[in-house]
Formats: C-alpha cells, structure tokens, sequence
C-alpha cells in the first residue's frame, strides 16, 4: 500500500489536517475530537445491528487501524502522531459496540471516550508504550508500534462501553 493510501486512512480522509492547518504548531490540534466525531457520523451509516456483524466490524477497524498507525510515515516521524486519526475510530468504535443505537448514548460514548482518551488513566497511559523495549525489527514485523497507538484508544473505548452498560443496568439511560 502507497504511503498516500496509508496516509488517507491514517488521517481519516485527511479530516485530521483541518486542524492542524489552522492551529499551527499546537500540542492539541484538536484532530482527536475532529476523528471522533467522524467516527460518530461513520457509526451512524456503517455499524450493523446485529452483534455478529459488530464484533468483525470492530475487530476489523482494529487491526486495519494497527497495520495502518504502524506502517504510515509523516515527514516529522511522531511515533502517535496527532494527524493519524484511524486510533480514534477504533477507540469510538469499540465504545459503542453492543450498545442500542440511541442518539443519547451515542453521545454519552462520544463524550466517555473523549475524557478517557485525553485523561488517559495510568494503565492506558502503559499501554502507550507497548512493545516499546523490543527490538525495531521485531516491532515492525509484528506492527507493535501501530498496536501501541491505537491500543491506548480501544482501552478508553472499553472503559467507556462498560460504564454506559453499568448505566444501562441500572436504569439510569
């Protein structure tokens, strides 16, 4: 795959340069919350209903967004560069997988993600630096620093799905 092909999924059909061109130089461009929110249009229209198809949709997104993150090169080389944005859809994905498709919870799962994502609590921050001590060529063969970037993502997305079910359990949504 081309590195523009690798860059157009990385960056969520190039969203993720909206921000960063505008807000030059900026730790927090903003492209995290740009890439959620196309993951919560891209939900809208591409989520199957049934549980089956979910699990190989998310999964899916999963691995492709770990292939991707590991093999796209940015001229800066930022090992979680903030333009690739695929992490954030697995991420949001993986928050509202099983979920009922309501509007609210969509939200409340656009909202849970974003916190845990940018809070990142001290064992999703661990995950940051999964497979970091192996060797370069071992992280490549196994696309371990593509599994470090979005890894981070999906454990906020499972923190965020787990307290909507909580919520859900009790009657509270």
């Amino acid at each position: 795959m081309t590195n523009f092909c690798l860059k157009f999924f990385a960056t969520g059909a190039f969203i993720s340069y909206i921000p960063t061109a505008i807000l030059r130089n900026k730790k927090n461009s903003g492209a995290g919350l740009l890439g959620t929110f196309e993951a919560f249009v891209l939900y809208l229209f591409f989520m199957p209903k049934e549980p089956l198809y979910q699990a190989m949709t998310v999964l899916g997104v999963i691995l492709i967004s770990v292939y991707v993150s590991d093999k796209v090169r940015f001229k800066d080389e930022k090992k979680d560069n903030p333009k690739i944005v695929i992490d954030e859809i697995a991420g949001y994905f993986t928050a509202t997988a099983f979920l009922p498709k309501e509007f609210l919870i969509m939200v409340l799962a656009f909202v849970l993600f974003r916190i845990f994502d940018t809070t990142k609590l001290s064992f999703i921050k661990k995950a940051e630096n999964f497979g970091q001590n192996l060797p370069e060529k071992t992280k490549s063969k196994y696309c371990l620093n593509g599994a470090a970037v979005v890894l981070d993502d999906v454990l906020a997305g499972i923190i965020s799905n787990l307290i909507i079910w909580i919520l859900i359990y009790l009657n509270l949504l």
